[in-house]
């Protein structure tokens, strides 16, 4: 797929700052890379779902598109409770707990979230993307309340999980399946269309090119108002990280430009959910035993990565990518 070929993509998202660093991302390209946002989907996650469309709508009002209609899902996991945190990485607000004002909330629709998956899947009937970048929860809902959209979504990206077994919340496990490991297990056992997935060590490895003092000083030095909350937002929460890590805009760079990819890797996928060390973690079938049901990408063109945040945050480099 080249992204010269229109596209359509609803976003479930958990805002969370590198959530709102995806959304500007996908909404500020949407004309040149020819797709558009259909719809926003919000979940629990980085913080509670009413605070997550919170912010959602605090970036769609300071960017001018409050067109894009927001919907609120899943406030919890499907099964058990996701375990309290003493300090979540994105504050309990997940804007950084700035106190910031509180937006125009009539913007988000009345409906919920998983029947306006379904409604919306059902309607462009094989050719609406999905990217989720927060617990699996909504489309979990989604795909056992209505399992004639399996066969009718186009293609699923999806930020989460571990390729190696290399934890950011447990010693196990990444945090958007350990929140929802059970949503996340539904999903692979369930979706028939083609998953790209980015897991949580290509966060790792991709970040140190990516020195917090660019995102601040380059990146950050933006009359964008989004892009200035966010400066206050990330001045607080990476304040003593010397490299940027917006796990949820590499995946939308993904979709952006499928060439961004470097490097990938077939496998089939499925989430652990009774071990006691081990629950939420991504299991890989490296005897190949089962049919490959998941794309994992290893590695991205951080330069080309770049140059699209740049681009997102309103900087003139638009010849250059």
């Amino acid at each position: 797929m080249t992204s010269n070929q229109f596209r359509k993509v609803i976003v479930d998202v958990d805002v969370g700052t590198d959530d709102a660093w995806a959304l500007l991302l996908l909404l500020k390209c949407e004309k040149k890379f020819n797709f558009k946002v259909e719809a926003i989907t919000c979940t629990h996650g980085n913080t509670d779902v009413d605070n997550g469309a919170r912010n959602v709508v605090r970036v769609l009002a300071a960017i001018d598109r409050t067109d894009v209609p927001v919907y609120k899902g899943a406030t919890e996991a499907l099964v058990i409770p996701t375990p309290a945190r003493e300090k979540p990485f994105h504050g309990v607000d997940g804007f950084g707990d700035l106190n910031l004002e509180i937006p125009d909330e009539s913007i988000i629709r009345p409906e919920h979230a998983v029947n306006e998956l379904a409604r919306r899947i059902l309607a462009e009937s094989g050719t609406l993307s999905l990217i989720f970048i927060g617990p699996l929860t909504n489309l979990a809902l989604c795909l056992k309340m209505y399992p004639e959209v399996r066969d009718q979504i186009k293609d699923l990206y999806i930020m989460g999980g571990n390729r190696y077994g290399m934890g950011n919340v447990t010693k196990s496990a990444e945090f958007n399946f350990w929140a929802d490991p059970e949503a996340a297990s539904v999903v692979f056992n369930n979706i028939r269309c083609p998953i790209t997935l980015l897991p949580w060590e290509t966060c790792l490895s991709e970040q140190r090119t990516i020195p917090m003092d660019w995102r601040m000083t380059v990146v950050g030095k933006s009359t964008n108002k989004a892009v200035q909350m966010l400066n206050l937002a990330e001045a607080e929460i990476f304040a003593d990280r010397p490299f940027w890590r917006p796990c949820d805009a590499f995946l939308a760079a993904v979709f952006v430009k499928p060439e961004i990819v470097i490097h990938t890797e077939n496998f089939h996928v499925d989430v652990e959910l009774s071990g006691r060390l081990t629950r939420g973690q991504m299991v890989l079938d490296h005897l190949k035993c089962m049919r490959d049901n998941v794309r994992l990408v290893d590695k991205i063109n951080t330069d080309q990565f770049k140059l699209l945040m740049l681009y997102a945050a309103d900087h003139n480099v638009e010849d250059l990518i």
